[in-house]
C-alpha cells in the first residue's frame, strides 16, 4: 500500500484516477480547493487536504508522507483564456509539486499533458514525436508546453517525471456534477442532445473514456520510466471531430438535432474566433496525419510486467 498525492482530484479525469486508487487499497491525498465539494471523494476513502497547487506551501504539506503523485490539476482551454490563470495553475503549479516531490524524495510524479504542442503535421501522433517548432500562441497551449520542458529538464538532473497525454476525455466521474462543468465534452454532449449546442469547430479528437486516462495514470505510476510519454487514447476508428462525436451522441440519445461543423475559413470572422476561444481555433487550423496516432509503444509498455530499468526514447505505454 502507498501514499499517493493527487492533485485535480475533483475533475473527471482526476475522480477517476482517486477512484481507482482508493479500490485497489492505496492511500489517497487529494489537495483540494478550499470551497470545493469533496463529499464524493471523501467517500471513496481519499484524504482531503484543502489547499491550491498556486501555493508552494500548501503543496508541500500534502506532498509530506508521500511515496507518489500523480498531477491532474490544470486549467482547461477554454472560450475565455486568462494568460496569468493558465500560468499560474498550468507552469507554477506543476513547478511546485515537483519541487515538493524533489525535496521530499518522492519516488516519481505522473503527471498529465495534451496533444497540442506535439508536431503532427507529418507523421501520425506518437510517444516520441517532437515539439511543434511553431506552437499556437493560445494560453493552455504555451502554459501545458512550459510545464512539459520544466519536467523533462527535471529528468535530465535526475528527477522521475512521467508523462501521460490525454486525448479528448468523457464519460462516467464519482463526482457526477464535476464531470459536467464547462469546458468539458460531456457538457457538450448533453447540450448537443437537448439542442442548445448549433455549431463546433470540425478538427480530429482522439477519443477516449475518462477511466482509461486514469488506468494509464495508474499505469505509468506502476510501469513507466522517468522521462517516457504515453499516450492515453482511445481506438485509432473512434478518432473524429467534435460535431461528430456530438452528434453521435444525439444519434444514440435519439435526439433530430445535429451540429454543424465550423471550418477555419469560417473562423476567419474574428467573431466566430472569439465564441470557441484561441485553442480551438488554433486546432481548427493545424494540419493532422492520417492514421492521427500511433499508440503502439505504450500498448506494449502498459501490458510488460516490468518498467524499464532506464528511459529510452521509443519506450512507451497503455492497456484499454
Amino acid at each position: 500500500m502507498s501514499t499517493v498525492l493527487l492533485t485535480g482530484a475533483t475533475g473527471l479525469i482526476g475522480s477517476n484516477v482517486a477512484e481507482q486508487l482508493a479500490d485497489r487499497g492505496d492511500r489517497v491525498r487529494a489537495l483540494v480547493r478550499p470551497g470545493s465539494d469533496a463529499r464524493g471523494l471523501e467517500a471513496l476513502g481519499v484524504s482531503v487536504l484543502r489547499g491550491d497547487v498556486r501555493d508552494a506551501a500548501s503543496v508541500r504539506r500534502a506532498a509530506e508522507g508521500c511515496q507518489f503523485a500523480i498531477h491532474s490539476a490544470a486549467v482547461l482551454g477554454g472560450p475565455v483564456q486568462e494568460r496569468t490563470e493558465h500560468k499560474a495553475v498550468n507552469v507554477r503549479g506543476t513547478a511546485h509539486v515537483l519541487d515538493a516531490a524533489g525535496d521530499l524524495g518522492l519516488e516519481c510524479v505522473v503527471a498529465l499533458s495534451t496533444t497540442t504542442f506535439f508536431e503532427v503535421a507529418g507523421e501520425p501522433l506518437r510517444e516520441n514525436s517532437p515539439l511543434d517548432p511553431s506552437p499556437s500562441s493560445d494560453p493552455y497551449t504555451q502554459t501545458k508546453r512550459a510545464a512539459f520542458l520544466d519536467a523533462m529538464r527535471r529528468v535530465g538532473e535526475g528527477q522521475d517525471v512521467r508523462i501521460v497525454v490525454s486525448g479528448g476525455a468523457f464519460g462516467s466521474s464519482p463526482l457526477p456534477e464535476r464531470s459536467m462543468a464547462v469546458p468539458s465534452f460531456n457538457q457538450r454532449a448533453a447540450a448537443a442532445i437537448e439542442g442548445e449546442l448549433g455549431e463546433s469547430v470540425d478538427f480530429p479528437v482522439p477519443w477516449v473514456f475518462a477511466a482509461d486516462v486514469a488506468r494509464a495514470a495508474v499505469r505509468a505510476l506502476d510501469r513507466g520510466a522517468a522521462g517516457e510519454r504515453y499516450l492515453a487514447f482511445g481506438r485509432p476508428e473512434d478518432v473524429a471531430s467534435i460535431p461528430d462525436f456530438c452528434n453521435r451522441a444525439c444519434e444514440i440519445a435519439g435526439s433530430p438535432h445535429r451540429v454543424r461543423a465550423v471550418t477555419s475559413e469560417s473562423l476567419d470572422d474574428p467573431e466566430t474566433a472569439a465564441r470557441f476561444g484561441p485553442s480551438l481555433a488554433a486546432l481548427v487550423r493545424k494540419r493532422f496525419p492520417e492514421p492521427f496516432f500511433d499508440s503502439g509503444s505504450t500498448t506494449a509498455r502498459f501490458r510488460s510486467t516490468r518498467p524499464c530499468a532506464a528511459p529510452s526514447p521509443g519506450c512507451g505505454s497503455t492497456v484499454y
